[in-house]
């Protein structure tokens, strides 16, 4: 159905419900919420909540009230045209500062290479999908990036991929209904973070992309399901290269159970879970990648969050080994397990409003003890 089309029906629905109910009977007709009344819009939304209120399709159509009434935030999602947008706000100045000591603190103890990288959302790298006219401030993300780069200067180099993002503004390089960055705005992620490491980033032309949904709502559509969003497209990339490649990609789960898969996007996991579960198998508290590489011999460990999956697959070219650590679901048992002096370097990577939102890194005070330093 075309989006004219669906707005005719909409639009239908929204004169013949209040109509229904006015002659129905009983209860507290809908017409009497809105009659006579300032906020037509606002008090006819509060009304289909109160007589749908467990209706998925009652409820997009409430958002769509809201939206058609003025209304261009829900949950905290900014509805622009055909996107959505999460409102990053800050909870706590303390936790920007624990997240930011606990970094420093941990390059000083284990003397390991350490980078830190902000990835920057939507709201602050594309701001044409910030409605013009909304009340809510936007919270300043490239100075909190550079305050925080300036805080770690001398213990973690700091990886700013705002301007590289920034460039490409125009590109599809966030989901419009999923609150972290595409595949190829993993790519461009890459290319800023590979310079960084000391690695020489490859073309995109080296890469080829495998389009693996076209029809794809994720956090954000859940928050506030605006009807005239349209689906995202997800793509993975896989390196073309003249040297054979195997990845055994091992999950390691808070109850202490494991998985293991032997590519890089098992497919089958679309049916068992999502589409964001075929990236790198998805997310667990702790993923850890052999490489079959004959080229390199380096360990990277990550200590991070979702946004992994877009630019991680990129990275894997350089390396024997990469571990990720999810630092949300990470349990003490399964830092304990890991075995520090294997790695030459250990990068910090968040989407800035994990960062802002959440304690992140106090679980690093799980690890096992620096050489050096009794436990």
């Amino acid at each position: 159905m075309s989006k004219k089309l669906s707005g005719v029906v909409f639009l239908a629905a929204v004169f013949a419900v209040p109509l229904f109910l006015l002659l129905r009977g009983g209860g507290r007709p809908l017409w009497d919420a809105v009659a006579g009344e300032s906020g037509t819009f606002a008090k006819l939304e509060q009304a289909f909540a109160e007589q749908f209120p467990s209706s998925d399709a009652l409820r997009r159509m409430q958002v769509s009230l809201s939206y058609m009434g003025g209304g261009k935030e829900q949950n905290g999602v900014f509805i622009s045209g055909d996107s959505l947008t999460l409102d990053v706000q800050p909870k706590s100045l303390s936790v920007i500062n624990d997240n930011t000591l606990a970094m420093i603190d941990f390059a000083d103890d284990y003397q390991i290479p350490s980078y830190v990288m902000l990835i920057p959302t939507a709201c602050a790298v594309q701001q044409g999908k910030v409605p013009y006219d909304s009340i809510a401030p936007l919270y300043n993300q490239p100075q909190l990036i550079d305050d925080v780069y300036r805080r770690v200067s001398g213990h973690v180099t700091a990886i700013n991929v705002y301007p590289t993002l920034f460039n490409h503004q125009d590109e599809y390089i966030y989901y419009n209904t999923d609150n972290t960055t595409t595949g190829l705005g993993g790519f461009y992620i890459y290319t800023a973070v590979a310079k960084k490491l000391g690695l020489r980033p490859r073309a995109l032309e080296d890469f080829s992309i495998e389009h693996i949904d076209y029809d794809y709502y994720g956090d954000l559509y859940a928050l506030s399901p605006y009807r005239e969003v349209s689906p995202d497209r997800v793509s993975v990339y896989n390196y073309n290269s003249q040297y054979q490649r195997s990845y055994t990609v091992t999950h390691y789960s808070a109850d202490g159970t494991s998985r293991r898969y032997y590519t890089l996007y098992p497919k089958f996991k679309k049916e068992l879970g999502g589409t964001m579960d075929i990236p790198l198998g998805g997310i667990s508290p702790v993923v850890d990648i052999d490489i079959g590489n004959p080229s390199y011999i380096n360990r990277l460990l990550i200590f991070g969050d979702r946004s992994v999956q877009s630019y991680l697959p990129f990275l894997l070219i350089y390396y024997e080994q990469v571990t990720f650590v999810d630092t949300a679901t990470a349990t003490p048992e399964l830092l304990q397990s890991l075995r520090l002096g294997r790695y030459n370097q250990v990068l910090f990577a968040f989407s800035v409003d994990s960062y802002v939102s959440a304690d992140q890194l106090s679980l690093l005070s799980e690890l096992p003890a620096p050489p050096g330093r009794q436990s």
